[in-house]
């Protein structure tokens, strides 16, 4: 940026007038924050829980490819608490196709996860072919996801 002295008295108010915004919370992208609300949730496959598995609601009124998910990992007794921006923060209200995938948690050392295959046969790893649809609303969210392999 040129000194003040250097730049006409238009441009100069209109770099003033601007800076205000460079801190009002745009994330990477120039895109705004949206606000999230909590969601925790259950993934129980066939009645029992789903440990350590992966997931991720994807928003389906956004037409960006690059929108931003929500996602989680259960823990073993299958709760998740969805994170958007930090940990925990829940989701932005929404309608969602939500995807789950459950790893073998039992890799030999050096094994690599994306090779592992899906306890769930990948029935509900994609998107545009899960089946699950949720939607997250404003104020704490419950959500009990019931699958089947």
């Amino acid at each position: 940026m040129l000194p003040p002295r250097l730049l006409s008295r238009p441009t100069l108010f209109v770099c003033l007038l601007l800076t205000p915004l460079a801190f009002t919370g745009l994330g990477c992208g120039g895109k705004a924050r949206k606000p999230v609300f909590p969601v925790h949730g259950k993934v129980l496959v066939d009645g029992k829980p789903a440990g350590k598995a992966l997931v991720i609601f994807h928003p389906l009124d956004d037409p960006d490819p690059q929108a931003i998910r929500a996602t989680a990992e259960t823990g073993a007794d299958g709760s998740f608490a969805l994170s958007t921006y930090s940990g925990g923060d829940g989701a932005p209200a929404g309608k969602y196709s939500v995807t789950v995938t459950w790893i073998e948690s039992n890799l030999p050392t050096g094994g690599d996860a994306d090779a592992a295959p899906d306890k769930l046969g990948g029935k509900y790893s994609n998107p545009q072919t899960s089946k699950l649809r949720e939607e997250v609303r404003e104020g704490p969210n419950e959500i009990t996801l019931k699958l089947h392999k």
